[in-house]
Order: structure tokens, then sequence, then C-alpha cells
């Protein structure tokens, strides 16, 4: 016997996916009143057969469902239609859930079931604490330093465990209503904006700092409400693409430093001050997994060299053009995009590394033994208690940036001039956040000049020390964690 087809549509993702038929996907949410469905299935028919005793009821529909339903599907006449606006409260109600729908459309659904579930508790009465709340552990990138600004700031601050976030959020508003969350790369919030609408619906501010490729953060969100949510990004190259994608509020926010951890009173690590020096690892962890299907072709690799020797950077505004991807979301076809970027900076990485001349110490994981065999490799370092010492150390230290962020900065552009430290970095337009008489001598264009500019470097102690001043002097006073600390707080007014 041949299966009824099942009604299919595109959901917020694009994606053509079955409305499954049946009683068992109709979810009561309680409450008392009139019922109200939230979705009817593909079956209106069988809504009422729920509830045989009642005479009338009342449902809401996702107009992105409802515009692709066929002819035929029709409504029975003792359903009444209620178009939901930002204000509607379905808390007077009986609400039953046609839970596909849910996954189906989740940037329309979610606000609403936010709606109802604060409706029903007493957290929006609750007075707001002078607390951020940061989705991480101690160890997650930015979190201690974020929390140490926080704190200089007069809030209190809590870390919160991702997972805690999304299974005991009502609990956790109880016993603490917070002024602001602040996730970075969306740590703490979901998929389908659950977590997001709800702390939305309980007056809390939330905001998320990007401080990787934005796009390669987004290509796993299903749903369209990252739209909605505030963005911070490090490299301000993304702001008009995020817009062009429908990014509603979204600015620029540049790493920083913290100066309890890289300062001028940090003693040298021995036997770096005749060496350049390079702290960064070959590859990042999980990166097969992450660009698991992507491709990087021989004619890739010839493509990406050829532009290095032309003095261009491959990096990700080249690719995309390259590529001619213009759709960044939904889907994850922009991470191809981003894995022949990847592969083109570790080859960028590599010539420069190479050009460094023999005073080069690289500290990092094996994986660079293959591509600079007769360099001087030494094993990583922990970023809190060694790494500030070699800042301090090297005569010079040499920055990479990643391709990945056409104009983004890494955090050695404001740590190792913090600890009095010397940097030559690639250059990128995010150094224009810095005055342009001290870049010349502190950058170079492509890698063929790296040899010619630590010679100038090494012959120029005198412009040296007054370059690391001028630097030092900039970074402690602009470019701090407390700094950005009180942009963020700025950035929802």
């Amino acid at each position: 016997m041949q299966r009824p087809e099942r009604l299919r549509i595109k959901n917020e993702s694009g994606q053509l996916q079955s409305l499954p038929d049946g009683a068992e996907y109709f979810q009561d949410l309680g409450g008392e009143g009139e019922i109200l469905f939230l979705g009817l299935g593909p079956a209106p028919g069988l809504a009422p057969k729920i509830f045989p005793e009642k005479k009338s009821f009342y449902y809401i529909e996702s107009p992105a469902l409802t515009a692709q339903l066929p002819e035929a599907y029709t409504i029975p006449d003792n359903f009444k239609q209620i178009t939901p606006d930002k204000r509607t409260d379905i808390s007077g109600f009986r609400v039953i859930m046609y839970t596909p729908g849910r996954r189906l459309f989740p940037s329309f659904w979610e606000p609403l079931l936010a709606g109802l579930a604060m409706s029903r508790t007493g957290i929006t009465n609750k007075k707001r604490d002078k607390t951020v709340w940061i989705p991480g552990d101690k160890h997650s990138l930015l979190v201690p330093e974020l929390c140490r600004a926080f704190a200089d700031e007069g809030f209190t601050y809590r870390v919160i465990e991702p997972d805690a976030m999304r299974r005991k959020l009502l609990n956790l508003l109880h016993s603490e209503l917070p002024e602001l969350v602040l996730s970075i790369n969306f740590k703490g919030l979901d998929s389908s904006g659950e977590i997001f609408f709800m702390l939305r619906e309980a007056g809390v501010k939330v905001a998320v700092w990007m401080v990787d490729n934005p796009f390669h953060v987004i290509s796993g969100i299903k749903s369209a409400y990252w739209k909605d949510v505030p963005l911070l990004v490090t490299d301000h190259w993304f702001i008009p693409a995020l817009k062009k994608h429908g990014a509603t509020k979204v600015e620029h926010l540049p790493l920083a430093t913290d100066t309890t951890i890289f300062n001028t009173g940090i003693r040298p690590y021995p036997d770096l001050d005749k060496r350049t020096v390079f702290v960064g690892r070959s590859s990042f962890p999980m990166k097969d997994n992450f660009f698991s299907g992507c491709t990087f072709t021989i004619e890739d690799e010839k493509a990406a060299l050829q532009a290095i020797e032309n003095a261009t950077k491959p990096d990700f505004a080249w690719w995309e053009k390259r590529t001619g991807i213009d759709k960044f979301w939904p889907g994850r076809e922009i991470r191809n995009a981003g894995f022949k970027t990847e592969q083109s900076g570790l080859i960028w990485r590599i010539i420069s590394l190479q050009k460094a001349g023999k005073a080069l110490t690289v500290f990092g994981d094996a994986g660079w033994s293959k591509y600079l065999p007769h360099a001087d490799l030494r094993p990583p370092v922990d970023y809190f208690s060694t790494l500030p010492s070699i800042y301090a150390g090297a005569e010079i230290n040499l920055n990479m940036t990643s391709p990945l962020l056409p104009y983004g900065l890494t955090q050695r552009n404001f740590d190792v001039w913090a600890t009095g430290g010397f940097l030559l970095s690639d250059y990128t337009p995010g150094l224009s956040i810095f005055p342009e008489e001290l870049l010349p001598h502190c950058t170079f264009t492509f890698p063929a000049e790296i040899e010619e500019k630590t010679d100038y470097i090494r012959s120029h102690p005198k412009l040296t020390k007054e370059l690391s001043k001028n630097w030092l002097e900039i970074i402690k006073n602009e470019h701090t964690y407390k700094n950005r600390i009180t942009k963020i707080l700025n950035f929802f007014n």
C-alpha cells in the first residue's frame, strides 16, 4: 500500500521538510480559556477532533508557512485566526502547539512562546541587578579579561556554563535578573533563538561579540533570529555584508589587551633578545571537522601563491570574489570560501616565517616542523603565564593576521606593545584605529619585505625604543578591555 504524500514546505533556512501528521505532534502548553492552536499542521481538520467537546477555536499560523500552502488546504469554519504583533498576549488562552512548526520557523514562534513563558512567571517584575552574565567557563576565550573589566566598572559578573543557559534559564532568571548577557561567538545561545527571545522578554540586554569570522559563526544557526541580535564584530569589513543579510544592529568593536596580564613589569623570557619570535598554531583545533566537505585544489593553491607573489594577500574578501559566493547565509556554503582562505593563510604564514631570517624562533604546535625544518621550534606556551614574558623578551615579535578577517587584528596587535615589546605585523585596514605615523616601520604588506624590515629595526635601536614607548601609551590609554566595556555599555544607548 502506497503511503500518502506528505505536504512539504521550505523551512526558515530554505530547506524542504515534510509536515508530519498526527495528534501526537500537538503539545498542550497549558493555560485556561479558549483554545488557541499555534499552527494547525498539514491536516487542519484533525485539530478539532482533539477537543470534540469544543465548538470554536482560535489559531495563529506562520506567514512563511501560509504562503506555501496548496489551494486544497482548507481551515474549518469554526477556527478564527489571530494575526500576532509585538504586543500580542496569548496568556489568556489554553495553548496547543503544533511542535514541528517550532523547528520549521523558529524566529516566528520563539518570540510568542517566550512571551507566554514569561507571562507565567514573576521574572519581569524583578529588579534588574548590575550584573553581567558571560556564557563559558574560566578558560573560555576572553572570559577572564572581560570579567576583570566588568568588575572594574562596578558590575558583578557571572560565568554561566553554556548548557546551563539552555537547560536552566528560568531558574537562573528567578535567582538573578542581569542587566546584560554578553556572548562570545553566540556561546550559550541556541540555534533556534529560544534563549535570546526569553532574555529579551525578561528585559535583559543581549549582545554577541563575534571575534571570529561572523559568517562562520552563524553558518551553524538555522533560525533567522540572529538578525535581531545586537552584534559586535572585531572586523568591520563584515558590517555591510551582515546588514545586507538582515542584521539590524551591528557595530565595530576591536580586540584589546588586559594590562593585568600584559604590562611592562613582566620579567623578559631569556635568550630571545636577538631573536625574531612568532607564537602561534599551524592549524586551529577541530579544523577538519569544521571544514568537512570543503576543498582546496591544486589550482586554488597556485592561485594563492600567485596572489602572494603579486603582493596581494588572498584573504576572505579575495576568495569571496573568486568563488562568486553572494549568499553567505543560510547554509554552510560560505565555509568553502573560508576553507580556501584558511589554507591560503597557512601558506601566507609559512612564506612569512621563511622570510624572517635565521634568527627565528617559533613557539607552536608540532605541525610547524614540516614547514620550517631549520627554525628554532619550541613547544606551545600558556597565554596567561609565559606568553607575556616572550613578548617582552623578544627583539622582534612577528604577527600574521588571519586572512579570515580581512580588516581584523589579533591579540598580538595589542598585547605585545602592552609589555613594552616590539611588533612587526602584516598590514590590514584594521590598523586604521591606530595613529598612521606609528605604522610604517611596524608593518609589512607582503612577506618579501620582512627581511628588510627586520634589518632596519635592528639597526635603529633608538627608533625602535621610541616606537615601543609611543605604542605603549596608545594601547594603555585607548585599547584595553576596560575601554571596550565602555563601548559595549554605550552600544545600547
